[in-house]
């Protein structure tokens, strides 16, 4: 009986064959592991995300409760004040305004309108035409202003949509006014609001950016402001503005609706922040407050707020 001689080129042939099917199965061993670590990364990102979300949602039902506190000297103040708050798993920075700073876009008359618009647009024809336009958008007829827009109007320039002619039942709603661009809206959107039904504005609740752009104060008049208005005590009369108005008109009220910043930072760097605005009335739950608004964003470690998109507080 004759034993098959293995040639040295046959060898050779399984040789190499072996050696692909070894780095064949290395290379997917090093795939699978790769996959298993990307997989391993996005769920801790999940999960810090999830993390970093519950800590300023807590942050923000913290603020609630110390709004509602009966007790003046010990109740929160609603003036851009700023407070931190150690929970577990992070801190919580806290930053909370009354939306009676605002103006009430469906309550301003038209001359606060167009001031408004000067201010942020400046004087020229654009102003008084946005001004119009917003004015046809809320009321209730169908009658073009001199420089409006009614459906035409819209359905001229291939909007699928026409004004409601009715009060904007949210800020976002604003974007849809002919003429109203993404950049001009980022710059009207901190200062209105929906829900104060005053033509004019608190000064003992609006912002620094409110102060600013809308009084016209300049930047000594302001600090010097605020310093006043965060040192009266509940029981004293408020600072007065010594400077002219700018045709913003100056109103009282306010203590109905609240925009809360929650800035949440975990142990590990990432973090998460909230904007939520919130209406005293008795909801379902028993709860003092009614939540009108709810938006988020995440950032790492060396990320800071997005200001461009999720306005804070300055």
């Amino acid at each position: 009986m004759k034993v098959p001689i293995c040639h040295a080129g046959q060898r050779g042939v399984a040789m190499i064959a072996v050696l692909w099917m070894v780095t064949l199965l290395t290379i997917m061993a090093g795939s699978f592991s790769l996959s298993m670590q990307r997989n391993t990364g996005l769920v801790k990102n999940a999960q810090d995300r999830a993390r970093g979300l519950a800590l300023a949602d807590a942050g923000v039902h913290y603020a609630m409760l110390m709004l509602s506190l009966p007790d003046p000297q010990k109740r929160w103040r609603s003036d851009g004040m700023r407070y931190e708050v150690k929970l577990p798993g992070g801190d919580v920075v806290l930053t909370i305004f009354d939306e009676g700073g605002k103006i009430d876009i469906n309550a301003a008359s038209e001359q606060t309108l167009r001031d408004l618009l000067i201010k942020v647009v400046g004087n020229d024809p654009r102003s008084l035409a946005l001004a119009d336009r917003i004015l046809d958008w809320r009321d209730s007829d169908n009658l073009r202003r001199a420089n409006g827009a009614e459906d035409k109007d819209y359905l001229a320039e291939g909007r699928a949509y026409v004004p409601q002619n009715k009060n904007f039942q949210s800020l976002e709603e604003l974007q849809m006014v002919l003429g109203m661009t993404p950049a001009l809206y980022k710059k009207l959107e901190p200062l209105l609001t929906i829900y104060t039904g005053q033509d004019g504005i608190n000064p003992l609740k609006a912002s620094a950016e409110v102060l600013r752009l809308l009084l016209g104060l300049d930047e000594k008049t302001i600090a010097d402001y605020l310093s006043q208005r965060r040192a009266n005590q509940a029981n004293l009369p408020p600072p007065t503005l010594s400077t002219p108005t700018g045709g913003i008109r100056v109103a009282g009220g306010g203590d109905i609706a609240y925009t809360i910043f929650a800035q949440a930072r975990l142990s590990e760097g990432q973090g998460a922040g909230l904007k939520v605005t919130v209406r005293r009335q008795r909801s379902r739950n028993g709860t003092p407050f009614a939540f009108v608004s709810w938006k988020q964003q995440i950032f790492g470690a060396n990320d800071k707020f997005d200001a461009a998109n999720f306005p804070m507080p300055r």
